[in-house]
């Protein structure tokens, strides 16, 4: 998917969060952030459409990286993302939350694409570049 300038600052909040766990625990795999970002997608549809939270199934490192994407969504949902300085003109408004849900399905699908072609923590490296 091709993201505008104006997406770039919420989707970097949320690939920071993966980042960030993954360095709390360095042998997470892409495994662990393709589960986290499908269980929020699931959540947060759920939320849009009004339905009740479904069970989550996740445990260990799974579950802490699904709870901070949790946080960041609720921050983006409720503030927006913070500014980018190479981004000036972002949107800075709270994120809608059918948005968010796409941003989540669309890294869930980021991962898969690196993982395919980069291996077990591919996708994580490749964040690791643009995320310092």
């Amino acid at each position: 998917m091709k993201w505008k300038d104006e997406d770039l600052p919420a989707l970097r909040e949320l690939e920071t969060a993966v980042v960030r766990v993954w360095r709390a625990n360095p042998a997470m795999t892409d495994y662990v952030a393709e589960r986290a970002y499908e269980a929020a997608y699931r959540a947060q549809r759920r939320r849009n459409r009004n339905q009740e939270p479904e069970a989550i199934s996740l445990t260990g490192v799974d579950l802490e990286l699904f709870d901070e994407l949790l946080q960041v969504g609720e921050r983006l949902l409720a503030h927006g993302p913070a500014p980018m300085k190479s981004i000036p003109d972002g949107n800075l408004a709270p994120v809608d939350p059918e948005k968010l849900a796409v941003y989540l399905r669309e890294l869930q699908r980021s991962v898969q694409r690196h993982t395919k072609d980069g291996g077990r923590q591919g996708y994580l490296i490749f964040l690791r570049r643009f995320l310092n």
